[in-house]
């Protein structure tokens, strides 16, 4: 059974917010770049409703979080392109 999802925003916020099961921590290790890529957003990210806590956060803090996130992999993904010499 391949796990390996989609950057979705859906997908994200379920990856990093959901419950703790072997199914998550499955997906987290068949998709180890995006796992990177939400644990980097959450050192830095701020949401805007000023909550601490991921688990008191609204559903538009979870929405930027995922969007930061995917941008993030879309800057890694442009970096990759370019020191490779490959245009995907």
């Amino acid at each position: 059974m391949s796990v390996v999802i989609k950057p979705t925003v859906n997908n994200i916020i379920s990856l990093w917010f959901g419950a703790d099961t072997p199914i998550r921590q499955y997906k987290i290790k068949l998709n180890p770049d995006l796992w990177k890529a939400c644990q980097r957003i959450d050192h830095s990210f701020h949401v805007s409703s000023k909550l601490r806590s991921p688990e008191q956060y609204r559903k538009s803090d979870k929405i930027a979080f995922a969007r930061a996130v995917q941008q993030e992999l879309n800057r890694l993904r442009a970096s990759m392109s370019k020191e490779t010499g490959c245009f995907a």
